[in-house]
C-alpha cells in the first residue's frame, strides 16, 4: 500500500519538525547558561589589584602620590589573598567570598571574609575597578584597579639560507 501525501500529512510532518527545533533550541539556551559556566562570586574578585586612593569622610583621599607608597593586592582561585606595599609581601590571608543579603529595601552586598583577620570588607568590582569598604562601619572606601599583566608573544625567528 503505497502512502498517500496529503496536505493534512504534510503540515503534520511540517509542525512536528518546528516542535523538535524548538525544543533543541531552548534546550541549547538552557544548557549554555548552566550553572557551570556562570562565573562565581570569587571570580570577580580574582586577580592583581593596585591601590588608587582611599576616601575618607571630610578628609582628602589617600592616594600613592600623597603617601609615597604603592599598593597591590592579589586574590588567586585558590582563596588566597596576598598584600603587597612598595613591591615586598606584607602579609597574606585565606579568604571567601559571601553575599549578605541586605535588610527590607536594602540591596544585597557581597562580602569578603579573611580567615585570622578581625576585620571583613564589603567589596564590589564593576569593569576593571575594585571598591572595598570595611565592614567594621568606618568610613573608609579604598578604590584599586585591575592590573593587567603584560603577555609577551616572541615568534621563533627563521634563518633564511
Amino acid at each position: 500500500m503505497e502512502t498517500q501525501l496529503t496536505f493534512y500529512s504534510i503540515m503534520k510532518s511540517f509542525v512536528r519538525g518546528i516542535y523538535v527545533m524548538a525544543v533543541l533550541l531552548v534546550c541549547g539556551t538552557l544548557g549554555s547558561c548552566s550553572k557551570d559556566s556562570m562565573p562565581t562570586l570569587e571570580e570577580g574578585l580574582v586577580g592583581r589589584w593596585e591601590w588608587q586612593q582611599t576616601a575618607t569622610n571630610g578628609k582628602p583621599a589617600l592616594t600613592p602620590d600623597n603617601t609615597g607608597h604603592k599598593v597591590v593586592v592579589e586574590f588567586d582561585r585558590r582563596g588566597r589573598a596576598r598584600f603587597y606595599q612598595d613591591g615586598a609581601l606584607v602579609s597574606a590571608a585565606a579568604f571567601s567570598v559571601r553575599r549578605d543579603m541586605g535588610g527590607l529595601g536594602q540591596p544585597s552586598r557581597h562580602i569578603i571574609m579573611y580567615r585570622g583577620y578581625q576585620n571583613n570588607q564589603y567589596y564590589s568590582v564593576i569593569g576593571n575597578r575594585l571598591q572595598l569598604q570595611d565592614t567594621n562601619g568606618k568610613l573608609l572606601a579604598h578604590t584599586y584597579i585591575r592590573v593587567v599583566t603584560e603577555v609577551s608573544a616572541q615568534l621563533p625567528t627563521h634563518k633564511t639560507y
